[in-house]
């Protein structure tokens, strides 16, 4: 038996519990069972399972720290989200099952469980660490040692700092990752002027696309600069350590509390939106913006 950590569980009802589940999702893909989740496919299934990590990631947002999980509404919706993500990995594996029946929730959850012990050599085994730095540093020998022996005697192209960078991630997730990993490699600057001055360049040059083509656009290249521009500012919050995915939320959250406030306004003057005009929308945002820094 592996020692257990601070999280204290119930080992038989855990393990009863996952056997329930296992049960339901079997039935749900039955030739009786349920229609929709009998069409699912590894295909079809892949925009939910996006879809309910992003659901997730709204709740996690809100736990500010451990005390807010002792609150019920954040309780609630996080054991529901993380069931969510979990009915995902669930079906996910019944489908492929069907298919290939050596890929299993038992065989995900054995490998899981195999590389979590390999890879922890200072908690299952008998190195040393003195810290998370040395804990990351054994981490990417061992995966490099993996990945060479499972290559052992096979053709494979040339290694890349992009190996294992997944091309499915949503963008932002995947420019970070790179940067991290050209950043681990010595591609970067020494410091955050380089990264500020690359930004003012990219914002100058997307100015002078959108100048030079005003009448008609072309369309490309304004795409292309615009995602220059993204890739700098994803450069600028690496050297804080600040997720951009994280700071966007924050400021979508930002506007759409002001523009609920902007809609409240319009509301007691009976009208709408498009009722109204940008004048007056501008002069409720500017409210909105004073009741923040007042609170």
């Amino acid at each position: 038996m592996i020692p257990k950590g601070s999280m204290a569980y119930n080992e038989e009802g855990t393990l009863n519990a996952i056997k329930e589940l296992l049960n339901t999702v079997n039935r749900l893909r039955a030739p009786d069972g349920c229609p929709w989740d009998r069409e699912q496919t590894t295909q079809t299934l892949r925009p939910f399972l996006i879809e309910e990590a992003y659901e997730t990631v709204e709740v996690m947002d809100q736990v500010k720290s451990p005390a807010d999980l002792k609150t019920p509404a954040i309780q609630s919706a996080f054991v529901e989200e993380w069931g969510d993500v979990l009915l995902q990995i669930l079906l996910n594996a019944e489908v492929a099952s069907e298919t290939e029946p050596t890929i299993t929730f038992e065989a995900i959850a054995k490998t899981l469980n195999e590389k979590l012990i390999r890879r922890h050599p200072h908690v299952f085994g008998e190195v040393k660490v003195s810290g998370s730095a040395d804990v990351i540093k054994n981490w990417d020998e061992i995966k490099k040692k993996e990945k060479a022996d499972a290559n052992t005697g096979t053709s494979m192209k040339p290694s890349s700092v992009f190996d294992k960078i997944g091309a499915g991630l949503p963008p932002l997730v995947r420019t970070m990752k790179i940067i991290q990993k050209v950043t681990k490699a010595g591609f970067q600057w020494p410091d955050l002027g380089g990264p500020v001055d690359k930004l003012q360049e990219e914002v100058q040059e997307l100015k002078d696309e959108l100048k030079a083509h005003a009448i008609k656009p072309d369309l490309k290249a304004v795409e292309g600069e615009i995602g220059d521009v993204l890739f700098s500012v994803c450069n600028i919050a690496s050297f804080f350590k600040i997720d951009p995915e994280a700071a966007l939320r924050s400021t979508l959250r930002k506007f759409e509390s002001r523009f609920r406030f902007v809609e409240n306004g319009l509301r007691e003057r009976g009208k709408t939106p498009e009722q109204s005009n940008l004048e007056e929308m501008d002069a409720l945002w500017n409210d909105a913006k004073k009741v923040e820094r007042a609170q």
